[in-house]
């Protein structure tokens, strides 16, 4: 597993599980930063203490330009970053339409609640 230190490596780590790592990509980078913005947004719901004591919440943001910065940081604690990860699979696999996409989602989804509460995952 990469060293998930930025936005860049949680994108390949959550490509190498989708199984999307060879171009063109069946999912844009942006979709990927989209999620992880999501991913922070409730790893701060469910774990409000993992982003004490600023509770900012670093925003990328695909949008500002025509390629965004991969190289960007993600200040999260290190034995919560694959968490993040299964959320962002989770969240790119349940806009599919293939049915066995709902299985999947739903465990990724399943495995990042289990992280952040430290339930035995």
């Amino acid at each position: 597993m990469a060293a998930l230190d930025t936005v860049g490596q949680y994108i390949k780590e959550s490509r190498r599980l989708l199984q999307d790592e060879d171009v063109p990509y069946r999912y844009p980078d942006g979709d990927f930063i989209d999620a992880l913005n999501f991913a922070l947004l409730e790893a701060r719901r469910l774990r409000a203490d993992l982003l004490l004591p600023t509770f900012t919440i670093p925003w990328f943001d695909p949008g500002k330009t025509t390629t965004p910065d991969l190289a960007v940081k993600v200040p999260f604690e290190p034995m919560y970053r694959p968490a993040l990860v299964f959320y962002i699979c989770g969240r790119i696999q349940v806009r599919d339409e293939e049915p066995t996409t709902d299985t999947r989602a739903s465990a990724f989804m399943t495995k990042f609640t289990a992280v952040m509460l430290s339930i035995d995952a």
